[in-house]
């Protein structure tokens, strides 16, 4: 009997997912809410009450989890995990396939963590911790980027010296992979046919927008790191190289300083002082002005990174949108798709509206270009 855990852990956010022989048995998700954060439980497909927690338990929410495990029945010890596999989420060659989280793993995650603190530090946090409550499990990384390595060589690279390049492995890495992955295996299921041209939207905690070209990845949003790419949270996203320049002239920032300003002073938070995309969803409707100019922002960057991948692979039979807010939210899509009928793109209203949290085809009958919701599932 195969009883395996997956974890997608995060700064503001948590996944923990508990499988016996292929069978999903229970799973956590633990998000960052206007208050604190919130913890939904699910028990054999059952979902359990959603509970506010505060920092320390989110902290301790594995610890949390494995108890319910064992309370509940779906674990008789924890000395029943004998693997466990962990979302990463790092900028690297090295990191773009599954690997066991082995001595030179650990190493190589430790090396590249200023590169990408928000999401490596509470990895090594997690794997920690693991060692300590399961010392018997072994530990393996499940690459968040290796979906994007058919990426094309002429898309993947960057205008520099091919030797520097290759030297210092500087590539569009991308992310998401997993979430567009999981959504690409069910494009059958839920539309109906297998679309040759794709555009999924992954709109949750993170960002992004991902070309798919017969079930490849073709070009994505985000690049050598998971911060760029589009706006969201307190992250800056793309910047002009002549902007981020001057601003560190001016602020006599160093490097790790700079990127410490771009991820948590950026973003929604640095438009519009809120870092909740639902509260600004919210301020909108009782016609915040703030709050309407960043959502702008917010949107057009979104429209355009579709309108691009449109162009770059002649065209797109299916809009997807998942992950949290591409799920849950009908305005926010109703406010993406709008204005691009032209595109061939046109959202039911009444189907959109009526598509939360589950998955469904939102466009009209006729439109051009299907556009759907799809669940994405990272664990």
């Amino acid at each position: 009997m195969s009883t395996i855990l997956i974890i997608n852990p995060g700064s503001s956010s948590k996944k923990i997912t508990l499988y016996k022989d292929d069978i999903k048995l229970m799973d956590t998700s633990v998000e960052a809410g206007a208050d604190g954060y919130n913890v939904c439980t699910t028990v054999k497909g059952v979902q359990q009450q959603c509970l506010p927690v505060n920092r320390l338990r989110f902290n301790d929410s594995l610890a949390d989890f494995l108890k319910q495990a064992v309370e509940s029945k779906n674990l008789d010890n924890l000395m029943e995990i004998k693997t466990v596999a962990l979302r990463v989420i790092a900028p690297g060659t090295f990191f773009q396939s599954h690997r066991e989280l082995n001595a030179e793993y650990l190493q190589n995650l430790q090396e590249s963590e200023s590169l990408a603190p928000l999401h490596i530090s509470p990895l090594l946090k997690e794997i920690s911790l693991l060692k300590k409550i399961l010392p018997q499990a072994r530990l393996f990384g499940l690459s968040d980027t290796a979906f994007h390595q058919t990426i094309p060589d002429y898309i993947r690279n960057y205008s520099l010296p091919t030797a520097e390049a290759e030297k210092y492995d500087l590539y569009r890495f991308g992310c998401h992979g997993l979430s567009v992955a999981s959504v690409v295996e069910r494009l059958h299921s839920v539309v109906g046919v297998d679309p040759a041209r794709v555009i999924v939207c992954h709109i949750g905690s993170g960002v992004s927008v991902t070309a798919v070209k017969g079930g490849k990845s073709f070009d994505t949003s985000a690049g050598y790191v998971p911060e760029t790419g589009l706006i969201i949270g307190s992250k800056a996203g793309d910047l002009d190289s002549g902007a981020l320049l001057a601003l560190m002239k001016k602020q006599h920032l160093k490097p790790i300083d700079t990127d410490n300003y771009l991820q948590t002073q950026g973003g929604l938070f640095g438009l519009s002082g809120e870092i909740d995309l639902r509260l600004l969803l919210e301020r909108k409707v009782k016609g915040d002005l703030v709050a309407i100019k960043t959502l702008d922002s917010f949107v057009y960057q979104i429209k355009k990174k579709i309108g691009s991948f449109m162009t770059g692979m002649g065209g797109v039979d299916l809009l997807v949108f998942t992950a949290t807010a591409g799920e849950r939210s009908p305005a926010l899509r109703s406010m993406i798709t709008a204005e691009l009928s032209d595109l061939g793109i046109a959202l039911d209203t009444e189907k959109n509206d009526l598509c939360i949290g589950k998955n469904g085809v939102i466009s009209q009958v006729g439109s051009l270009v299907k556009v759907a919701v799809i669940k994405s599932d990272e664990t």
